[in-house]
This record gives C-alpha cells, sequence and structure tokens, in this order.
C-alpha cells in the first residue's frame, strides 16, 4: 500500500533534551489539529540518550523520526541533514527545549501553502510581548540582531531567530551554498538567497527553557558570528566583549 510524505517536517535538532523529547511530541501533537505532519529529531549522539527516548516514541508513531550523527556536531548541519531527509513540501525548524511557541506553527505554515511566502520567521523581537530573557541575554540578541541586520541589509526583524518555515523546494535550491558548521541557520539563509525571499514574521512569547542545556552560551554565540561575518569584511567592536 501506498503511503504519501507528510504534508510538513518539523526539524528538530537535538542536544542532552531527552526530557523535554516526549513533551514536544504531545505539545506539537495538540497545536497541529488536523495537519499531516512528522517530527524529525537529529542528535548529536547525546550522551543523555536524546535518540534512544525519540526513537522508542517512533516505534509506535510513525510520525517520529529520529537522526542519529555519530562524530559530527553542529546546530546548523543537524537542521541541514533533517531537512534534506525530508520528502514534505513544507519544512519547519524549532529547538526541543520548549522555548519556541508550538501552538503558532500552523499559522506560520499557512503563508507557505497559499503561496504568499517562501519564508516565514518566528519572531521574538517585538515591543509588546514578554519573551522572559534575562538582562543579558535580551542585550545580547539585541546587538546580534542588530549586527545581522547591519550585515544583511534587511529589516528582518529576528534574523538570529531559530524557528521558521520555508518551502521545500526553496531550501533544497540554497542547500548547496549553507554552511553546515554555522550556529545559525536562517541567518545563512537570508544572505545566500538569490534572488531576496518573499518573507513573512509572525511574533510570538519567546518561554523560558524547561530542561537540558542552552546549545550556546553568550560567548560562544559572539565567536560564533564573528567567523560568521568576517569573511565579508564586518568586525565586531570590542566593546561587545567578543
Amino acid at each position: 500500500m501506498k503511503v504519501k510524505s507528510p504534508e510538513v517536517s518539523i526539524v528538530v535538532p537535538t542536544l542532552n533534551e531527552s526530557r523535554n523529547i516526549n513533551r514536544l511530541v504531545a505539545l506539537l501533537d495538540k497545536a497541529m489539529g488536523a495537519m499531516d505532519w512528522e517530527i524529525i529529531f537529529v542528535d548529536d549522539d547525546s550522551p543523555d540518550g536524546t535518540w534512544q527516548v525519540a526513537k522508542a516514541i517512533a516505534r509506535s508513531d510513525r510520525r517520529i523520526r529520529s537522526i542519529r550523527r555519530i562524530d559530527r556536531r553542529g546546530l546548523a548541519g543537524a537542521c541541514i541533514e533533517g531537512m534534506l531527509s525530508s520528502s514534505a513540501p513544507y519544512l519547519a525548524v524549532m529547538d526541543a527545549d520548549l522555548q519556541h511557541d508550538e501552538k503558532i506553527l500552523p499559522v506560520m505554515i499557512a503563508p507557505l501553502v497559499s503561496d504568499e511566502a517562501d519564508l516565514v520567521i518566528g519572531t521574538r523581537m517585538t515591543k509588546d510581548k514578554d519573551h522572559r530573557f534575562s538582562a543579558q541575554r535580551a542585550e545580547a540578541s539585541r546587538i546580534a540582531n542588530w549586527l545581522g541586520r547591519f550585515a544583511l541589509h534587511t529589516q528582518i526583524s529576528d534574523p538570529m531567530s531559530g524557528f521558521f518555515t520555508i518551502k521545500r523546494s526553496t531550501f533544497e535550491d540554497m542547500a548547496p551554498l549553507l554552511t553546515a558548521s554555522g550556529f545559525k541557520l536562517l541567518l545563512d539563509i537570508l544572505a545566500t538567497a538569490s534572488p531576496p525571499l518573499r518573507i513573512v514574521e509572525i511574533p510570538y512569547s519567546f518561554r523560558s527553557r524547561q530542561d537540558g542545556m542552552s546549545k550556546f552560551d553568550a560567548r560562544r554565540r559572539w565567536s560564533k558570528l564573528r567567523e560568521w561575518l568576517n569573511p565579508v569584511g564586518f568586525s565586531i567592536p570590542r566593546l561587545i566583549g567578543a
């Protein structure tokens, strides 16, 4: 019997997120409603057995897939690998730490389905939202986003977001040009796209981290951003402490 591919693949890169996997699956099951979807967990061989938890769920739920990466590390690379494994027409990328609001995913997918956009970004950078950032992280995110907008000459409010949806055909066209060693795939997509993509931004409230560990502390964020910007001749000022 032929079984068609899902309409949406939700790609979730993981590292030591074993305690969040079941909760995320339950939240997505509720949020996605009648939409035909799957989750692709891409795990960097987590010591806490995150990939094992995902595979255990997959044994009884065909909507769940798990990719275990051996001797490979990197957030962007994990996302790219998971996205390329999909045959769904629409792709979503989100974190496993439950900070992204899964309830807005259907809203983020709708402009792709109606062909109003090629890329939809979940943005944290709206003045009327409570994002629950620490003061240090809020300032780091503000500066990082300003630098990203400056380097890319874009008015996108949150180019550092890790929460977005994109047409698979759009992603596959640019995939060979993307940098797997990076840490912010969206920033790379925005820089690589030619001609510029039709983009919609959807605001949401950024929640507090539940369990697991943050993939990048503030200093590593500055270091990685500097690595990304320096090849295009942009220097991050010393005043940010990078």
